[in-house]
């Protein structure tokens, strides 16, 4: 009956009372068909009569950001946002799926939204306030400042400053009404502006009493019925190479030499064989799909007893592992690749410190056997990075900041960090292990699951291309059929240049988002033809379900699938995808914050910068400590600047000076906003700009 009614509908519109008489249904059974229907976003209604939304020339779209006067949304299939006035937003949400029409009344290009498809979240995380005699809920940035949430039902004794978990029940087109569900702590209580971070993009953050359950009848060491019908490594000198903060081990490695190359074994925590298909656990997984890692806490993929016990590849106790061996050659070539089943003993639990020291010489190891492992893991990670970058691997750079922080949670320092020969030594490895697999099973025509990075969208790539031309190094390539090799050698050609950092960033913001696919579409940051995920299955689901893949078809050689087959891996790889964006987003807003609060202890520091990118009223600093700020045309008083977005940089109007990307400058902390997290600089004294080549 939907399709029936879909199909009259394209038709032309009719009412309530029209589609019940012809389909001669109850008010409540169409009344329920209908609510599914517009949940799918097949059909909308307005002034009582119901259409499909082409009929309406509305777009489907998803409300990316709430700012303090105008909101964005990014339309389905197009690459550039539009704005929405918040007056228009028909009490939309930040993330929410909705239909936008254009609204014809604004002076610029701009829409309204039409109606809600989906909601994001069906709960709201929020601090409660009191105005007048009632309860609000005030959330951070998945609506503006003055929308009412109302809190209209609750058992709970309210307290202004509470945080709190609400469910949606109600909206209007001006305001919400919630029901408080839970208190989880106060304004002022340490850790919790990071909770709620996390609570407020939807993660959880407490494994369910089910899943507590079933964990407890995992075992806590290997039984011998375990290792029967796997190979036993448990003699070779394998070792792990992690963080020295790092709790879970689900890498391990080994090399050796001889005339043939170097031949690599990576060997992969066995997470499949003790999370079930299905089971608690496994469910579990999926809805959080990544583990994540928020400045002061992990919230893990999988329980402790998993992560950090039975799974983890620690030192001195057998583990299952899934392996991979292959021969590596001193071009970097890859061949005799195998991958089976088997048990390990890791020799040594090893730090990225500690392995670099090594490599520089700057410890002379005691055992051989263990230096010369290293030196040969490291002899093959060179080789496969050198022709990697001949086949045209970016190396694209992007700051990545640490902090350090006391026992409150409170920031004490920051770093940057950098990748040294060890950390370059794992990625390589895995990355060829990631291949390695993906290969055997592209080759074999199996159902699985890749990552996937497609080629940059066009018009981004343009974008990128006349920046570049502009801060004088022009694009040997065409926008539409750019190869990762071209991108690769105009990036080496501008190595030099102190325009390097910001457009290395640039041109990472121009291109795809890597996601996860049963399609093979190549990797193109990696050039690589086929690519997957398998070395982190204590933190990623996709790995989990790849081992899953490798046991059924390459082990156990059971070569039949279905239709229901397919369909999973393709949930798996949509809701990776999403659950991972979620990951990356929580992580970025505890960064914003970190810095926030870090800046805040230091209002009046001077610093050094480089100026890596602008809006219509100033431009943004990345100072030398990592953070960025933002310094406000209006506070630059001797002129009055306008920021040129096609030629990507600003200008004084009376004096006519210039700012790129990329010119030195010194900054002022001025002020710092830690609920919004947002730090203001001013310009002290400017640097000569960067002299184009």
């Amino acid at each position: 009956m939907e399709k029936e009614i879909v199909k009259l509908l394209k038709q032309h519109s009719r009412s309530f009372k029209n589609l019940k008489d012809l389909f001669n249904v109850t008010s409540n059974q169409l009344n329920d068909l209908l609510l599914k229907l517009q949940e799918e976003g097949l059909v909308v209604s307005k002034k009582q009569e119901y259409f499909v939304p082409e009929d309406l020339e509305l777009k489907r779209a998803k409300i990316t950001k709430i700012k303090d006067c105008f909101s964005l949304a990014i339309i389905d299939g197009e690459e550039e946002e539009v704005i929405i006035e918040n007056r228009n937003l028909n009490s939309a949400l930040k993330d929410d799926e909705v239909f936008l029409e254009e609204d014809y009344q604004s002076n610029k290009e701009a829409y309204k939204v039409f109606s809600i498809i989906k909601r994001a979240h069906l709960t709201l995380v929020g601090e409660i306030f009191q105005k007048n005699g009632y309860y609000y809920l005030q959330v951070n940035d998945r609506s503006y400042q003055n929308f009412k949430i109302n809190i209209v039902k609750t058992e709970i004794p309210l307290i202004e400053g509470q945080i709190v978990r609400a469910t949606i029940l109600d909206s209007s087109r001006n305001s919400i009404a919630c029901a408080i569900e839970e208190v989880i702590g106060s304004r002022n209580d340490p850790g919790i502006d990071v909770l709620r971070i996390i609570l407020e993009h939807g993660a959880p953050t407490t494994f369910k009493d089910e899943v507590k359950e079933e964990v407890k009848k995992l075992p806590r060491e290997v039984a011998s019925e375990d290792k029967k019908n796997r190979e036993d490594f448990t003699n070779h000198f394998i070792v792990t190479i992690d963080g020295e903060d790092a709790k879970d081990f689900d890498d391990a490695v080994e090399a050796y030499e001889d005339d043939e190359g170097f031949h690599v074994g990576v060997h992969i925590a066995d997470v499949a064989h003790y999370v079930k298909q299905f089971g608690s656990i496994d469910k579990e997984a999926l809805s959080r799909a990544t583990s994540l890692y928020a400045t002061d806490r992990v919230v893990p993929m999988l329980p402790f007893e998993l992560s950090n016990g039975i799974c983890s590849l620690n030192p001195g106790v057998e583990r299952l592992v899934t392996s991979c061996f292959f021969v590596v050659d001193k071009d970097g070539n890859v061949s005799n690749t195998r991958i089976c089943k088997g048990v390990i003993k890791s020799k040594a639990r090893l730090t990225y410190t500690y392995v670099n020291a090594v490599l520089k010489h700057q410890i002379k190891e005691k055992n051989h056997e263990l230096e010369q492992a290293l030196y040969t893991l490291n002899k093959a990670a060179c080789s496969l990075r050198k022709k990697r970058k001949l086949q045209g691997a970016l190396d694209l750079n992007s700051t990545e900041l640490k902090f350090k922080v006391d026992k409150n949670g409170e920031p004490l320092e920051v770093s940057i960090q950098n990748q040294d020969e060890a950390e370059k030594l794992i990625e390589d490895l895995m990355i060829t292990a990631n291949e390695v697999v993906s290969n055997t099973f592209e080759k074999r025509h199996y159902p699985f699951i890749y990552r996937i990075h497609e080629q940059p969208h066009a018009k981004r790539m343009e974008a990128f291309m006349a920046l570049s031309s502009r801060l004088g190094f022009s694009c040997q390539f065409s926008f539409l059929t750019v190869t990762p090799l071209q991108l690769s050698r105009h990036l080496e050609k501008i190595s030099k240049s102190p325009r390097y950092e910001v457009l290395s960033r640039q041109l990472l913001r121009s291109l795809a988002k890597a996601r996860y696919s049963i399609e093979n579409k190549g990797h193109f940051g990696l050039a690589s033809k086929c690519y997957c995920h398998f070395t982190s299955p204590i933190r990623r689901y996709p790995d989990l379900e790849v081992h899953r893949l490798i046991d059924r078809f390459l082990i156990e050689k059971h070569t039949d699938y279905d239709e229901q087959m397919i369909n999973n891996l393709i949930k798996i790889a949509e809701v990776s995808s999403i659950n991972e964006r979620r990951a990356l987003a929580i992580e970025r807003d505890v960064i914003d914050l970190m810095s926030a609060k870090y800046m805040a202890q230091r209002i009046g520091e001077i610093h050094e910068g480089v100026i890596v990118g602008f809006t219509v009223n100033g431009m943004f600093v990345e100072m030398d400590n990592g953070i960025d700020g933002f310094i406000a045309f209006e506070t630059m008083k001797k002129d009055f600047f306008i920021y040129d977005e096609r030629r990507m940089m600003a200008f004084g109007k009376r004096s006519g000076k210039k700012y790129l990307l990329g010119d030195k400058c010194k900054v002022k902390v001025d002020e710092v906003d830690i609920a919004k997290a947002t730090i203001d600089l001013s310009l002290i004294t400017e640097k000569k700009s960067n002299k184009i080549k």
